[in-house]
Parts: C-alpha cells; structure tokens; sequence
C-alpha cells in the first residue's frame, strides 16, 4: 500500500481574498487606463467662434474713405487665443476682389471661457473703400500654445454708418 500524502489545501479565506484583490486591482488599472485615454482625446489649444460682426461704410473725409468694424467673438477651446489682425477682403473701387483690402492689427488675448468684443475706425485710403450693399469676408487671425495661423471667417454685408 502507498502512503497517503499529507498535503494541506489552500484555505477557502484566503482564496476568496486572493481573488477579490486580483478583481480590486485589475479595476483600479482598468479606471486609469480609461482616464488617460479621456484626457488625451480632449480636444486642446484655443477656438475661437465668430458671434457677431458689422461693417458700416462711414463715407469719404477728406482725401480719405472710412469704416468702422465691429467685432465680437468667443473661445470656447481649452486654452487662450491671442487675436493678431482682422483682415476684410472683399471687392475694391472697381468691383475687383482683394484679398486683402484692409487689415487691423490687434494683439487681444481671449481666454477660455471668454467673450471679447471690440471696434475699430479706420481709413482704405483715396481709392480703396468699403462700400455700404456690398459683401466682404471678415478674417480673424489667432493664435494659442500650439501654433499661430489659425482663421476664423465670417461673410458680412457693409451697412451705411453715421459719423
């Protein structure tokens, strides 16, 4: 006859407290791994969207025509927008389209969250002007942390204004 082996099993306890602490810990790396995708899927840098926008024809003074812009504008990114220029483009005293035809330097830093409005006089000089009836694309120029260049447009028909 063989011996009979004296082995001892593994307490019921103590496995059921194994288990639950292999469950406990694959739910903690579980949670984190999901929190770190959620956070890097964030979208980052600033967006700025365009609220509202008026261009008023001010009429000729002088040698010179004016206009007036007025600009409002929200971001709603994760981070600030620094606004650099509005560009209008639009068409010049002949009816040509220039891409350029006036531009504003700015230099408004817009943080999350916010809302900047802001308005603007200006002169296009003896030949260039805006003209009240006609369409013009209104550019806004920004930056965030990651990069500058970033455009945000919007088409605008220039009303008649008032000095």
């Amino acid at each position: 006859m063989s011996r009979a082996r004296n082995r001892k099993a593994v307490s019921p306890v103590v496995g059921a407290l194994v288990l639950i602490g292999v469950a406990v810990a694959a739910a903690l790396l579980l949670g984190f791994m999901v929190n770190m995708g959620i956070k890097a899927s964030k979208p980052k840098g600033a967006a700025l969207a365009i609220a509202g926008v008026e261009l008023y024809d001010l009429g000729k003074y002088g040698s010179y025509y004016y206009a007036m812009i007025s600009v409002k504008v929200a971001n709603s990114g994760s981070d600030a927008a620094t606004i650099s220029q509005i560009v209008i483009a639009g068409p010049d005293y002949r009816g040509y389209w220039k891409d350029n035809l006036k531009t504003i330097n700015v230099n408004k830093q817009v943080l999350p969250g916010e809302t900047f409005t802001g308005a603007w006089t200006f002169n296009t000089g003896s030949y260039y002007h805006i003209k009240a009836g006609k369409v013009y694309v209104v550019k806004i120029i920004y930056g965030d942390p990651y990069g500058g260049g970033k455009v945000v447009s919007v088409n605008v028909k220039c009303e008649r204004g008032s000095s």
